[in-house]
């Protein structure tokens, strides 16, 4: 008799286990409808021949997408985007990054290397990183950088200038304005 009632008790204790074990089992439910709204974005942007083989190379950025928030959803402490490549090149990191557009362009320091143009956006409104970048001996160098307002398709253009035979990155002073109110332009010399 006794061990009839140890039974029915162990049986009533599992029972009560089984239960809780499913209702928690409802939290990763309630996630799920979070991670839901995560997308993951993968663009890529023609970039010409890179490494010289004669074949054309692409750089891809994949990042987390927000639907709720319809921002790049970032870490704990930072928005890391890596632009990534096939084959022998290397990836570029950007680290407090809200997004980036990668561009071809000329050979501008005269190192016979080819070099792309980095958008790289802020957390500062319209406010974006403006870098180019040397691909030689299969390393990248950053030959320089300077800050641009960026608020329409056309601020991405004309970036790079050449005058008097010189090439030029063309930014903006975020800190200063022209008679005008407009940000004072900053050129950033690209060749020697």
């Amino acid at each position: 008799m006794i061990k009839i009632r140890f039974l029915i008790l162990l049986l009533v204790v599992y029972s009560c286990q089984t239960k809780e074990t499913k209702s928690t089992s409802k939290k990763p439910e309630l996630e799920k409808s979070n991670v839901d709204e995560i997308e993951i974005h993968k663009r890529s942007f023609f970039v010409g021949d890179l490494d010289s083989d004669k074949i054309n190379d692409t750089a891809f950025v994949n990042y987390k997408w927000n639907a709720k928030t319809n921002e790049i959803e970032c870490g704990k402490y930072n928005c890391d985007i890596d632009i990534e490549f096939k084959r022998n090149i290397p990836k570029i990191s950007f680290a407090q990054s809200l997004g980036v557009f990668v561009a071809k362009t000329q050979d501008v320091n005269n190192d016979n290397a080819n070099e792309i143009i980095i958008f790289s956006r802020t957390n500062e409104g319209w406010w974006n990183k403006i870098s180019v970048w040397s691909f030689k001996n299969k390393t990248w160098n950053m030959i320089a950088e300077t800050d641009g307002f960026i608020s329409d398709d056309k601020d991405f253009e004309n970036r790079i200038i050449k005058e008097k035979g010189k090439y030029y990155l063309i930014g903006q002073d975020k800190w200063n304005e022209d008679e005008n109110g407009n940000f004072k332009i900053i050129k950033v010399k690209l060749s020697n």
